[in-house]
């Protein structure tokens, strides 16, 4: 090996993605975000034990999705490679795509009697889930 790659090919390394981990204040948690209140001793002890920080895993500016995020982290440019989220979520319901096949990801919504979308997932779970 050469320089410093002899050193990073001789140790073992576990690389934990929190994907979605982040979130937005709610209200009713006194305008903390759920990670902000929750019990989290596990998450506490790798933030303590390990190393943390933030990156740009695409390019800084660029908003970074769960898809083109974990390309980019394992190596792939996703301007090259990515065909959008479809592939990953037929793969994931345990699909098998051949070439020429196309594969698409959409939400269904709700909607009032006024057409405005009331939720941009239909059938989300609000109650109970605590």
């Amino acid at each position: 090996m050469v320089g410093n790659l002899s050193i990073v090919a001789s140790k073992k390394i576990l690389m934990i993605i929190l994907d979605g981990l982040a979130d937005r204040p709610v209200a009713e948690l006194g305008n903390k975000t759920p990670l902000q209140v929750a019990s989290k001793p596990n998450l506490n002890w790798f933030a303590e034990n390990g190393k943390c920080g933030l990156m740009d895993p695409i390019a800084p500016g660029v908003r970074p999705g769960s898809d083109t995020s974990h390309l980019a982290l394992l190596g792939y440019d996703p301007g090259e490679v990515y065909t959008g989220r479809g592939p990953f979520e037929a793969v994931g319901v345990g699909l098998s795509l051949q070439e020429g096949d196309v594969a698409f990801r959409c939400n269904f919504g709700t909607i009032d009697e006024n057409g405005i979308i009331k939720d941009r997932r239909a059938g989300r779970i609000k109650e109970g889930t605590s």
